[in-house]
């Protein structure tokens, strides 16, 4: 089965011992992006103006994570900031209770710092993750042309800010620059590719607008 965006972006966005890379909050609003960016690659999506709205025709996707998110925003248009707001509530939760269903990952209780009670979720199956990794590496290392979900994957990595902890061992300047290159070119159809780089957009201002507030809450 073809793993979603969303799954690739969580698997890579995981260490092998379970514990997650990065901020939180820049995850959860990736992982909003990547669904949004699925919808628009499988067609259930286009653009109106500066919205975001569900396709003609009224058909679900058949993955319940997607028709979950689908459902989710196409009561009526939406900003993409709004929408990638949306689906990243409780999307973390649902794709590691999916991926820990299918035998990916597996699910362990821990205490973080010794006393709080904590999750983590190690790798029970490498498979997924280093095939994942594998198709990134090809395009952003190698310069292999990508296709459209490995080009979109690379773009939620740059949003998140996972460039660093994807490729530790890789010249980063390059990286960041094929990143962004990836993120911003025309390996989609018109359509498609104006939904994608709303997405992406509204990702990359979720994010920000998120760390915003919690740097103005701690300095609070």
């Amino acid at each position: 089965m073809t793993q979603l965006i969303a799954e690739q972006l969580l698997l890579l966005a995981y260490r092998p011992d379970g514990t997650a890379h990065g901020k939180g909050t820049e995850l959860d609003m990736a992982l909003g992006g990547a669904l949004l960016t699925e919808l628009a690659l499988d067609g259930y999506l286009e653009v109106e103006e500066k919205e975001i709205a569900a396709a003609g025709g009224g058909s679900t996707p058949g993955n319940p994570v997607l028709a979950g998110a689908l459902e989710e925003i196409a009561v009526k248009p939406r900003r993409p900031k709004a929408c990638v707001s949306r689906l990243s509530k409780g999307a973390r939760r649902r794709l590691l209770a999916g991926l820990v269903e299918s035998g990916v990952l597996t699910e362990e209780s821990r205490r973080v710092l010794g006393v709080f009670p904590g999750k983590r979720f190690p790798v029970a199956d490498p498979g997924p993750r280093e095939q994942a990794l594998g198709r990134l590496r090809a395009a952003v290392v190698d310069g292999a042309e990508p296709d459209q979900r490995t080009a979109a994957l690379a773009g939620l990595i740059q949003a998140a800010g996972l460039g660093r902890r994807v490729f530790p061992d890789d010249d980063q300047r390059a990286v960041k620059a094929r990143l962004k290159e990836l993120a911003e070119g025309d390996w989609a159809a018109e359509a498609v590719r104006k939904a994608i780089r709303a997405a992406h957009a509204a990702t990359v201002a979720a994010i920000s607008a998120a760390n915003a507030a919690a740097a103005s809450s701690s300095g609070g």
